[in-house]
């Protein structure tokens, strides 16, 4: 009798516990925060790397694609993996998401993701999508420079960076963080904290997949010795759709509602979308490969206002920029709010820290050359078990400064 006391008593201590983490909005900055653009500059938010049931995926497009419309993303790109059968994700304008169907091959140990695949999508098997692949790499080199073209730009998936694709393998892009994988890793590495998101997750879906953020290093150092020899864009991907490993099997978690929700790379531009496809589609894809973009963690709180450039002498150049120092070259970082809690502005070169700063208007001069990119970080504490941690709220492209001479 006791013993069921007992039990009974545990289920409705963690009932209890479940509902109050239910209640709790992780986001440091309120969602009613009514966000505005910064002056000079459009932010749109985009899911990059999504799979349907065409390929590892578990939903059909047009669910995905509505999932992303109520999460008030502004554009998607599916890669679909190693896809080569006719048909597939209808790109264009639906409602106020921009729909853009992109690839994934498997190429060595890894993957290659191609956001506007030409070449590569009218491969037949995945043989003829390697030599493709092969001849692509082939002529990107070290003076490669942003091109003209929008189709068949490569990028380095997560997984590329731990294989034999890596090394000093040509690319224009990295997928620098993958948000699937990264909790798949954080499953692996600290298994007992893994659990208790895990006990989490259904109550609070926001707050289990931020506890595997805490602390997370952005110092991305094979990332800034790729960008100082030869420009190289970042994205984060969420590689929504890939069953998650339990036990042996493949679930079908996170969910695309939860990861959508979680994080995402946020484009910067200097005029708006007008709503005409291909103009839009081009504007979108040539903003991605300059690296005129940031990642998010959107269930922190919006990050739409958040602004960071170069001044040049009176010129300004946007974030994935490169050129010569000059004699009053400076960064400026602009946060969309003060947040609720304790906060920094990091500014790192080549990986390491060179400022800090806790106001929301930072400005740097710069007197050295280098690969700078901008970090935000928030300290908070996610639960009444986990103390205060830092949490990575937004993560720039790099601007890269290269010597007078």
């Amino acid at each position: 009798m006791r013993q069921l006391v007992a039990l009974i008593a545990l289920i409705l201590l963690v009932l209890t516990y479940g509902i109050s983490l239910s209640l709790r909005d992780p986001a440091v900055i309120p969602e009613s925060f009514d966000a505005v653009n910064h002056p000079g500059f459009y932010d749109y938010r985009g899911a990059l790397n999504v799979q349907s049931e065409l390929s590892t995926g578990f939903l059909p497009a047009a669910k995905i694609i509505q999932t992303a419309q109520d999460k008030k993303v502004d554009f998607v790109i599916f890669n679909e993996l190693n896809r080569f059968l006719p048909g597939g994700v209808i790109e264009g304008w639906q409602r106020q998401t921009l729909v853009l169907s992109g690839g994934k091959y498997g190429y060595l140990d890894a993957n290659l993701l191609s956001l506007a695949p030409e070449r590569l999508s009218a491969a037949e098997s995945l043989g003829q999508a390697q030599t493709v692949i092969a001849d692509l790499l082939s002529n990107v080199g070290p003076n490669a420079q942003l091109r003209e073209s929008i189709s068949d730009v490569l990028i380095l998936s997560r997984d590329s960076l731990s294989s034999g694709v890596s090394g000093n393998s040509p690319a224009l892009g990295v997928e620098v963080v993958n948000v699937h994988q990264w909790l798949t890793q954080f499953a692996n590495s600290d298994r007992l904290s893994f659990l208790w998101s895990a006990l989490i997750f259904p109550f609070n879906p926001d707050l289990a997949i931020l506890r595997s953020f805490a602390d997370f290093d952005t110092s991305f150092s094979d990332w800034d010795r790729r960008s100082a020899l030869q420009p190289t864009f970042g994205i984060l991907g969420l590689d929504a759709g890939s069953p998650f490993p339990v036990f042996g099997f493949g679930a079908a978690l996170p969910s695309y509602d939860a990861l959508f929700r979680a994080a995402s790379t946020h484009i910067l531009l200097r005029s708006e979308l007008t709503g005409e496809f291909a103009s839009d589609r081009r504007k979108v894809l040539k903003a991605l490969y300059a690296g005129q973009s940031y990642f998010a963690i959107d269930s922190l709180g919006p990050t739409k206002g958040f602004a960071a450039w170069a001044d040049d002498s009176g010129t300004v150049r946007a974030l994935g920029s490169r050129f010569r120092l000059g004699e009053s070259a400076r960064i400026l970082v602009r946060l969309p709010r003060k947040p609720e809690v304790a906060f920094e502005t990091v500014i790192l070169r080549d990986g390491a820290s060179i400022m800090t700063s806790n106001s929301t208007e930072t400005e740097f001069r710069v007197h050295q050359p280098g690969v700078y990119r901008i970090v935000v970080r928030l300290f908070t504490s996610l639960s009444v078990l986990d103390g205060g941690r830092w949490l990575p709220w937004i993560m720039t492209n790099p601007i890269v400064i290269t010597p007078r001479s």
